[in-house]
Formats: structure tokens, C-alpha cells, sequence
């Protein structure tokens, strides 16, 4: 058996004309389908947590799993702070991701996404910004091994709030993370790097 990741383009979701940390917005972006099981409610709920004075904003990117699970959350206290900016193309994805502070990861604990790999998650170190993440085993142990980010119960909106404002109110603490998680991507998580593994299966198959 051969692993072969699907870790992000090197140069995909790097600002064309980067934003500079103290220029960005108090926000943090959600990129991907969005649903319950991906931290829909707790994402929400979180920003009901933080205080008033942070101004801080939720960009939620993409499309809802149902127009009920809209209507749902629409009711939910935090609500006010969110931004649902539907689905937006790679290069608006881009663009959003050079404008915000953090990007969210929070896929509730069912035995297939423990034992996953998140696509989002790599993408968000990409674009320089700083993860938080599920506390799964695996996610842990790479986030903390590349100082990029924090792991929070993904299930406790409070906890998720807590990381939210430490990511808002430790500004060059947070550039590092971002910092930290583009290095590891030009260093060990990419495409071309995986594309090689590929490549050698295929040639090996061929041989």
C-alpha cells in the first residue's frame, strides 16, 4: 500500500499582493461544504462567546448542506457575526484567505474523520494563517510538531471562542503560526512532493 496525500499546490493560495497582519480583518474563514457534522452549530455558537469590543467576524464559504440546516443556525445566538459568503471560486477562496486571522477546522469526532487528513486544514497553512482544529490524535500531533496552530474539542463552542480570541488579541504570535504552517507546506506538505510518489507507483507498475 502506497499513501499518497492530497496536499495542496505550493503557490495556489498565495496572495497575488499579500495583506499585511495588521491590515486584516478581526475575522476567521470556514472554507468547504457546510454542515452540522463539520462544526456548523459550534462554529456559530462560538462567536456568541466572544466579547463585543473584538469585533470579530465568521466567513462561512460555501453551500449549506440543506436550506433547513440554514434556517437552523440563522436562529442561533452568534449568528449576528457570521458572513455566508456562498460558494466561492479558488480564486476567491484566495483572496478571503489573505484578509482573515485564522481558519477553521472543527468536523466532529465520527470514527471516518479521526483517522483523516482534512484537505482545508493544509490549505489553511498554505495561505499563512493559522489552524484550529479538531482535537483528533493525528491532527494533534502535526500541529503541535509545526507550531501552527491549536486543537479544541470541536463539540464545546467555548473552547473554540477561547482559541478564536487568543488568535485575535496575540497578533505576532499568530503571524508566526501562519509563518510556521507556510514552511511546513514549502518543506513536507505538498503537491509535488506527492506527485513524485505517483509518479514512481506508476513507474514501477510499468517496469
Amino acid at each position: 500500500t502506497h499513501a499518497v496525500n492530497n496536499y495542496p499546490l505550493v503557490k495556489e493560495l498565495v496572495a497575488q499582493e499579500p495583506v499585511a497582519w495588521k491590515d486584516r480583518q478581526n475575522a476567521i474563514a470556514y472554507v468547504g461544504g457546510i454542515a452540522m457534522t463539520r462544526g456548523l452549530r459550534e462554529m456559530v455558537l462560538a462567536m456568541s462567546h466572544l466579547p463585543d469590543q473584538l469585533q470579530t467576524r465568521l466567513w462561512l464559504a460555501g453551500k449549506f448542506s440543506s436550506e433547513s440546516c440554514r434556517v437552523e443556525v440563522s436562529q442561533l445566538p452568534g449568528w449576528e457575526r457570521v458572513d455566508a459568503l456562498g460558494y466561492l471560486d479558488r480564486h476567491e477562496i484566495r483572496e478571503a484567505l489573505a484578509r482573515v486571522k485564522a481558519g477553521l477546522v472543527l468536523i466532529h469526532p465520527e470514527p471516518r474523520y479521526v483517522v483523516s487528513q482534512p484537505t482545508k486544514l493544509y490549505e489553511f497553512m498554505s495561505a499563512g494563517i493559522p489552524v484550529i482544529a479538531s482535537d483528533f490524535p493525528l491532527w494533534r500531533e502535526m500541529i503541535e510538531r509545526e507550531g501552527c496552530g491549536f486543537v479544541v474539542d470541536p463539540i464545546d463552542p467555548q473552547a473554540i471562542a477561547t482559541a478564536i480570541e487568543y488568535v485575535i488579541t496575540h497578533e505576532e504570535e499568530a503571524e508566526e503560526m501562519g509563518r510556521r504552517g507556510r514552511l511546513a507546506i514549502e518543506q513536507r506538505y505538498n503537491w509535488s512532493i506527492e506527485s513524485e510518489k505517483l509518479l514512481g507507483i506508476y513507474r514501477n507498475v510499468l517496469e
